[in-house]
């Protein structure tokens, strides 16, 4: 009952306001723009080759999946904002009953399981990209599925989700040094080795690659070929290897666990005051965060945590916050098992964790606020 609780103010926060601004924020000139023309059902979503109205661009340079659904939501709910936001509200709700029953499973003990789905759904970052028309709230979701079937070894699950994982972007490949890495002493001991083989060969290879390649269906229906499938990988992987653009407010993965560089997805000002979309993580989870990983001693949360954002250290590409947004869950489920056995430290982040999301919540959503005042959300110089 409490986790119901949970999910519904955790969906209401995420509902409220959604639809505002009814214009594109950030990214979505790519990803909403594109699952628009998706659902309209014109074969140039596709098209890598296609020059695209001004001001847009069609988003061929991550797998479909992601926008499938937010076609699948405009045409639902009618073309609109809150439409093509609505689908990363939803799997930001769910995620934060993923991370409830993932730290079920790990912890044995529910009370700290929703201390780390509370934690998690109190995050500002949590929170931006729950409400904006991008791919990252549906990866999180999958990632996390994924993991949590692995650790109860039901492999066939895991291929399926690491397979819709790769379907919405490829940097869920993450997960495969994860799992090979607990994998390994498990298939040096087994004595059926060869069997075990085949059955880790079936669930993280031959499941995945099925399931990522159906999700291409509406390119085949809109009259494509398999040679253009295969050239539209190419140019894939060609674009994130070789991207060479910058951006006022690109960030490095190392600064993202710092919370140093935060994204301005959005703002409008009127008279008297000022609205904006800052992708901004809760302080409070970031930097106790930090702590909580020097004193963990949970081997597969850390792992999980680490490889899931410190590989972007070599990214030879422009990145931003928000690609630190799979990684988060994690450390909130490492905050909560290092702080849940001392019962007065537990209350004081929790009451500090929701205060400063209270705080920092009209800077996440776009609810105005005094113009003169505003300077007050801006706590470091490189939050600006």
């Amino acid at each position: 009952m409490k986790l119901f609780y949970l999910l519904l103010i955790t969906f209401a926060l995420r509902l409220f306001r959604l639809g505002i601004p009814d214009t594109y924020i950030f990214d979505e000139v790519y990803h909403a723009f594109t699952a628009q023309e998706m659902a309209k059902g014109n074969p140039q979503a596709w098209e890598w080759w296609v020059t695209p109205p001004p001001g847009v661009a069609y988003e061929w340079t991550h797998p479909p999946l992601a926008k499938l659904v937010m076609a699948g939501s405009i045409k639902l709910l009618g073309d609109s904002s809150f439409a093509w936001r609505f689908p990363s509200a939803v799997f930001g709700t769910l995620s934060v009953a993923a991370v409830y029953f993932l730290g079920k499973k790990l912890f044995k003990h529910k009370h700290m399981a929703l201390l780390a789905a509370a934690i998690f759904s109190f995050d500002g970052l949590q929170l931006t990209m729950s409400r904006v028309g991008m791919a990252d709230s549906l990866l999180t979701l999958l990632i996390l599925l994924s993991c949590l079937f692995f650790y109860q070894s039901k492999f066939r699950l895991t291929g399926i989700f690491l397979g819709l994982a790769l379907a919405t972007k490829w940097s869920a490949v993450l997960l495969y040094p994860i799992f090979g890495l607990f994998l390994l002493p498990q298939l040096i001991k087994n004595p059926q080795k060869i069997k075990f083989l085949l059955r880790l060969v079936y669930s993280f290879l031959i499941i995945p690659l099925e399931i990522y390649f159906l999700t291409f269906i509406p390119f085949f229906v809109t009259g494509h070929t398999l040679a253009q499938w295969w050239e539209l990988q190419r140019q894939m992987y060609y674009y994130h290897s070789h991207l060479n653009a910058t951006h006022q407010y690109q960030s490095m993965a190392w600064q993202w666990p710092l919370l140093i560089r935060p994204v301005w997805f959005y703002v409008e000002y009127f008279k008297n005051s000022v609205a904006n979309i800052y992708n901004l993580g809760n302080p409070a989870v970031f930097w106790g965060g930090l702590a909580a990983v020097f004193f963990s001693r949970n081997w597969y949360l850390l792992i999980c945590y680490l490889f899931l954002f410190f590989p972007f250290v070599f990214s030879p590409r422009i990145m931003f916050l928000h690609h630190y947004l799979p990684a988060l869950p994690f450390l909130c489920l490492i905050i909560a098992s290092v702080i849940y056995q001392h019962k007065r430290l537990t209350l004081i982040f929790l009451c500090l964790t929701v205060i400063l999301f209270l705080f920092f919540y009209p800077l996440n959503t776009a609810i105005p606020l005094p113009a003169n005042l505003v300077k007050y959300w801006f706590w470091l110089p490189t939050w600006k």
